[in-house]
């Protein structure tokens, strides 16, 4: 559907693993009990911005159909376009810090006091809700400790125990964990994405990460890292030349593959069961690295993740990446 803006955007629905999650929120509905804050907490990469996105579409629409949102309605077609009055999405500028400011909350709360121009219900999604800084925090704690009538807030966390417990306490809490490996594993597959499993390794269980890996070649992005990083440890390649190679890639983004990859190898590691095979790279750095100094080596890359974060530190030297994983 493509309204007279030009503009369609298809309402998610709840993953297949969330259906216990949206069986709640739907009889919070019927009940007429629908709480003025609700926490998604979990993993990234598990869905939980399409739960929220679904929840704020039936709060919104005024024709649901059965549980979920008609996407026909006037309400629908307003939110879908992006024009919902009552309706908004908080969430750090694409390419910034990456930190929600208390400028946000402020025209957030400046938004939950104003009057509903098209339904009783006005809506929020907060993503992700540890992005606020600590004031932001503080000015988002003062609309909850004071709800208005008929606000409802969605905060969406991947990381939910960075969050206050005062503020976790206004919320009612959703626990959202990782599906099952034959429910990720089937939802990939309809997904069009053909042997998921190691996709699934390497994305700690996480089927939306795990599509993403694939969208983006990610089995074989990971290959060549294992490929330069196996070079590096065995002294065949310089870390000044690994990182050359990846110097395009980036810091932040070389340092978030390498995590991924030192955490599927430290599961390598202590369980067998959990080796990657049919990939050369991988079956190498496997035979390389124990327990003990992949441990450290994600010690070490958590200070340098935290820095290539930092907007005032994107030149972060990819070479010092690279001689983490030589230290023996």
């Amino acid at each position: 559907m493509v309204d007279d803006t030009g503009v369609d955007t298809p309402t998610p629905h709840p993953m297949p693993w969330q259906s216990h999650a949206w069986e709640r929120f739907a009889a919070s509905i019927a009940a007429n009990r629908v709480p003025h804050a609700l926490l998604l907490g979990g993993p990234a990469g598990t869905g939980k911005r399409a739960l929220a996105e679904a929840m704020a579409a039936r709060l919104l629409c005024r024709q649901p159909v059965d549980t979920r949102a008609c996407d026909h309605c006037r309400d629908c077609r307003l939110r879908r376009a992006g024009s919902h009055p009552d309706y908004q999405i908080v969430e750090p500028a694409a390419g910034g810090s990456g930190i929600l400011k208390i400028e946000a909350t402020r025209e957030l709360t400046e938004f939950s006091h104003h009057t509903s121009q098209q339904n009783h219900r006005r809506v929020v999604i907060l993503n992700p809700a540890e992005a606020m800084n600590r004031h932001a925090a503080n000015a988002l704690l003062k609309t909850l400790e004071e709800p208005p009538d008929g606000m409802v807030l969605i905060l969406v966390s991947h990381q939910p125990g960075r969050l206050s417990a005062t503020l976790r306490s206004r919320c009612q809490y959703e626990r959202l964990g990782i599906p099952s490996p034959v429910q990720a594993r089937t939802w990939l597959q309809s997904q069009g994405v053909e042997a998921p499993e190691a996709l699934l390794a390497l994305a700690g269980g996480s089927p939306l990460t795990a599509r993403q890996l694939a969208a983006e070649d990610g089995m074989e992005r990971f290959e060549a890292l294992a490929a330069a990083l196996g070079g590096v440890i065995r002294q065949r390649q310089s870390a000044v030349a690994a990182a050359t190679e990846w110097r395009p890639v980036g810091a932040l983004e070389t340092t978030r593959l390498m995590q991924q990859l030192a955490i599927q190898l430290m599961r390598a590691a202590t369980d067998p069961r959990q080796r990657l095979t049919g990939y050369p790279a991988f079956e190498q750095l496997q035979s390389l690295l124990d327990g003990e100094r992949l441990a450290r080596i994600q010690a070490d890359l958590l200070p340098l993740r935290e820095a290539a974060e930092q907007p005032l530190s994107r030149e972060l030297s990819i070479e010092a990446l690279f001689l983490i994983w030589r230290r023996p």
